[in-house]
């Protein structure tokens, strides 16, 4: 345990001198849940001693600055802290202004503070519901921090390798059920994480047996066999004929063998926005993914780079799969929802609506700005106007074709911004359009689907990029790291079937 964890930790147990009462109420004065983080002038992180929801596992890891914990409560807290300047924060979501203030405690009376979080933008009105694809939060706490994020629809997953919450346990009676009026709870879900990748299955029928995959003291990440190719065609097989469920999400482009899974067997969903991106700075390494070349992308926005580029390059290659985002809260020091979907749809919401809207590309993703992006072909031109609201600073609005940047909007800082746009099309085959805020700690954008365009780009360099992908994962990883000669062998003929689909796409 990192010591400055461990010295944060204390403040949450010791018992102190001066009492601070909270209370949260949304702008209307209607009581509600929201995540506060309470900051001390000696520079810990403060707690309730009952009653709140925290995440314990997020001080395990770092951010910019270091994050320990937040904790989420129902209209009010008690916190014993030791007398001094406290700087307060109140969170209810995006589409909620985030609340800061300062107060001072003294030792001789309660201090009180009441806290109201006013809407700036009500995305369900216009249609729009929210979703977080990657949750790993305790299922009792679910329905809490849903309603803390404002999150109309959560995917947790309680099947991750050796962890398998249904083994001692009945199966659930329903696997999404509503856990308050608007917010819907995904609980069948599963995710093969080894050495290849991260494989996310939603709303699955009944477990899969990812535990038998690691076997005695083998590390997650030295499991390379059976490929997750196999797990992928056995969910595959469950969807009944006219349902998108189970759903195939690949949390993130950066995986080894995520080019074999793309030319093979493709997921249902591509993450753009994951758990790397934190809300108070980026995990900017692959862990033990195919590492990023860091004289072209370096640092924490060069690694933000490299995620968008590499999912510019399989667009470029004809594939038409959504983009989606993820958080892991409980895993890294995210909120749930940090990283969130928008899914477009018409009528009340409904899970299958929802996955119905990404799958035809009605979205955008998010971890901060909202984006309207409205554009349609005439003639070889693309013309259409994008709109963007956030609530704090933007820094650029850009489109973006094949992954280049067509035309950029500076923002100066504005909040709001509104353009139309006319752009001829003939170099490409799609164009989207992005916006980023201004931050100098994490990277924080929406980006929209893309638009579908008649012209013509020449892909050839993005499919040699996977050839060399796939010579690399040969060389480097397989024969190192899978013992048995039949299983290496069986990797390798996958390896070479996917190899030979970016090698015809190079001629």
């Amino acid at each position: 345990m990192p010591v400055r964890f461990a010295i944060a930790l204390l403040a949450t147990t010791a018992v102190y001198s001066a009492e601070l009462r909270i209370s949260v109420a949304a702008g209307s004065g209607q009581p509600i849940w929201a995540r506060l983080e309470v900051h001390g002038p000696d520079g810990k992180m403060y707690q309730p001693a009952e009653g709140a929801i925290r995440d314990r596992t997020a001080g395990a890891r770092t951010g910019k600055p270091y994050y320990p914990q937040s904790f989420v409560i129902r209209n009010q807290c008690v916190l014993n802290v030791p007398p001094g300047s406290y700087r307060l924060v109140a969170e209810h979501g995006p589409e909620y202004e985030r609340v800061e203030r300062t107060v001072e405690v003294t030792p001789h009376r309660p201090s009180k503070v009441d806290l109201k979080i006013p809407r700036w933008i009500d995305m369900r009105k216009k249609g729009w519901y929210s979703g977080d694809m990657h949750v790993h939060r305790p299922l009792d706490d679910l329905a809490a921090l849903a309603q803390a994020e404002d999150l109309n629809y959560t995917v947790a997953f309680t099947m991750w390798n050796r962890r398998n919450m249904w083994a001692d346990r009945p199966m659930p009676a329903k696997s999404i059920y509503e856990a308050a009026p608007g917010y819907f709870i995904s609980v069948m879900n599963a995710e093969d994480e080894r050495g290849g990748g991260a494989w996310m299955f939603h709303d699955i029928p009944k477990p899969l047996d990812l535990a038998s995959m690691l076997t005695g003291n083998i590390r997650q990440t030295e499991s390379w066999y059976p490929p997750g190719l196999q797990f992928i065609e056995q969910v595959r097989a469950w969807r009944k004929q006219g349902s998108l469920l189970p759903w195939f999400d690949s949390e993130k482009p950066i995986w080894w063998e995520l080019p074999v899974v793309m030319a093979l067997n493709p997921p249902d969903s591509l993450g753009l926005l994951h758990n790397h991106f934190n809300q108070y700075g980026i995990l900017d390494n692959e862990a033990w993914a195919r590492p990023r070349d860091m004289s072209r992308y370096p640092g924490y926005k060069g690694f933000a780079d490299y995620v968008l580029s590499l999912n510019y390059r399989y667009l470029n290659l004809g594939f038409r799969i959504p983009w989606s985002a993820g958080s892991a809260s409980g895993v890294l020091p995210n909120p749930v929802g940090y990283n969130r979907i928008y899914a477009h749809l018409e009528g009340e919401f409904t899970p299958e609506k929802w996955y119905a809207a990404i799958k035809a590309n009605r979205h955008f993703v998010t971890n901060g700005p909202m984006l309207f992006f409205n554009a349609s072909v005439s003639g070889n031109k693309l013309k259409g106007a994008i709109e963007v609201h956030s609530r704090e600073p933007l820094d650029t609005l850009e489109l973006i074709g094949n992954g280049r940047v067509i035309q950029t909007f500076p923002a100066h800082s504005a909040k709001h911004l509104n353009r139309k746009f006319s752009i001829g099309i003939a170099a490409y085959t799609w164009v989207a359009a992005r916006a980023f805020v201004r931050n100098g700690d994490t990277v924080r954008l929406a980006h929209s689907t893309p638009i579908v365009t008649p012209g013509t780009y020449d892909a050839r360099a993005d499919a040699r990029y996977f050839v060399q992908w796939i010579d690399d994962l040969i060389a480097n990883t397989t024969p190192k790291r899978t013992a048995a000669e039949t299983d290496r062998n069986q990797l390798l003929n996958l390896y070479r079937r996917a190899r030979e689909f970016y090698l015809t796409r190079t001629q």
